[in-house]
């Protein structure tokens, strides 16, 4: 039985590297038509709807209204502003840009544990998180024409910001001591800053009618809340219960390769050996990071 369960966390693995790497090329392709506040609204909101349908089916019980506080808070964090603003980064940035980026949370999570609780950090994470700076400055850098442009800059500003408030959103969750069941917590974090973000794209004028959207964003929006928000989500989970979270890890830089393969071949995103290198030493780091951090 053990190793029946063993297989099936090696193929939730294998499914989270790809298919979480599909859906920054299929954001890419559905902000086209939806503006990205509004489709991450909906995505999260339908996707949180259909998790929370399900567990009270099961006849799981309503959270309390502290727990109901610390959802909001958390999807607030996680939802509403990371994946809201992750979203909203690749309308100007490449696809596999906005993924790379994003796999830099860890960094930011370690200095952030350091600084607000403390926690000590052996001197190769520093040497570590120079090697991954560097690896995004030589990325950036060869993007410097389209640096000339706001709008480049601005989705990497937003991109940056993402990583911030994850790393606020997953310090709250891992030091919270509410007894909660994870899976039932996502759905409401997913609904509650789904609905956050709906209300912002109605403030921020990022709001198109439902009748206007074509059939082919519908059919990407339901891949995105379907497969990247609850399939996805699912694997991810019952892989760290069935693997060692260090090989789960690897999923990390799959994302990026399949965002940019994606991008490149279908998109036909920008790429150069400059970039190629960028990612290699991004990636270096990113590997220390997590090799010699808890």
């Amino acid at each position: 039985m053990k190793e029946k369960s063993i297989y099936k966390g090696y193929w939730a693995l294998a499914a989270i590297s790809f298919f979480w790497g599909t859906t920054w090329f299929v954001s890419k392709l559905t902000v086209k038509f939806i503006p990205p506040l509004q489709m991450t609204g909906m995505r999260q909101v339908f996707a949180g709807s259909l998790l929370i349908l399900f567990f009270l089916l099961k006849g799981r019980k309503l959270p309390t209204p502290r727990q109901l506080l610390f959802h909001l808070t958390v999807g607030f964090l996680l939802i509403t502003c990371s994946n809201g603003l992750t979203t909203w980064a690749i309308q100007y940035i490449p696809s596999f840009l906005g993924a790379l980026i994003a796999c830099l949370m860890p960094f930011v999570l370690i200095i952030a544990s350091s600084v607000l609780f403390n926690e000590k950090v052996k001197p190769v994470i520093y040497m570590a998180l120079i090697i991954g700076f560097t690896g995004v400055t030589i990325l950036l850098s060869s993007f410097a024409e389209e640096m000339h442009g706001s709008d480049f800059l601005f989705g990497v500003l937003l991109s940056l910001i993402s990583i911030g408030t994850w790393t606020g959103g997953t310090l709250i969750s891992i030091r919270n001591k509410l007894n909660m069941d994870t899976f039932q917590g996502i759905g409401w974090q997913m609904l509650l800053g789904g609905i956050v973000l709906f209300i912002a794209s109605l403030l921020t004028g990022q709001h198109v009618p439902l009748h206007t959207i074509p059939a082919s964003a519908w059919l990407e929006f339901l891949y995105l809340s379907l497969i990247g928000s609850i399939f996805c989500f699912t694997c991810y989970l019952y892989a760290l219960k069935t693997l060692p979270i260090s090989l789960v890890s690897i999923y990390v830089y799959i994302n990026p390769i399949v965002a940019l393969l994606l991008g490149v071949f279908i998109l036909n995103e920008k790429i150069t050996p400059q970039i190629i290198i960028g990612i290699f030493v991004t990636f270096c780091g990113i590997y220390l990071v997590k090799r010699f951090s808890k």
